[in-house]
């Protein structure tokens, strides 16, 4: 993933990214699902494709036929907005996955500032 997008999200959710999502981190339950985003204290290469997943998502309920490769995604307003997309995203990209993102590097998508 491009550096530049990972330190532009970085940034505007203020929580470091890290490599390994498992990495050791000092917040019990830290990979528990129902933990709320204000206690995370990093995010991953995982959260940032389940950003992209809740973000297509609203456009696959309009028009199934729509390339991810073409979407533009917008980066996260806040930290809460991009929590709450990788929280729809996660469950959308178990429900539908998308076989062209197996093979798309999340950073080589059209983002852009909102």
């Amino acid at each position: 993933m491009k550096v530049e997008v990972l330190k532009t999200i970085e940034k505007i959710i203020e929580t470091p990214f890290v490599e390994d999502e498992f990495e050791v981190g000092s917040v019990c339950f830290a990979n528990d699902e129902d933990l709320r985003a204000d206690f995370k204290l990093q995010f991953s290469t995982y959260d940032v494709v389940n950003y992209v997943y809740g973000i297509y998502q609203l456009l696959w309920e309009e028009n199934e036929k729509i390339e991810i490769s073409l979407l533009k995604i917008p980066y996260p307003i806040s930290a809460s907005s991009f929590w709450q997309y990788s929280s729809i995203g996660k469950k959308f990209r178990q429900e539908h996955p998308i076989q062209e993102m197996e093979f798309i590097v999340v950073s080589e998508l059209n983002w852009e500032s909102v």
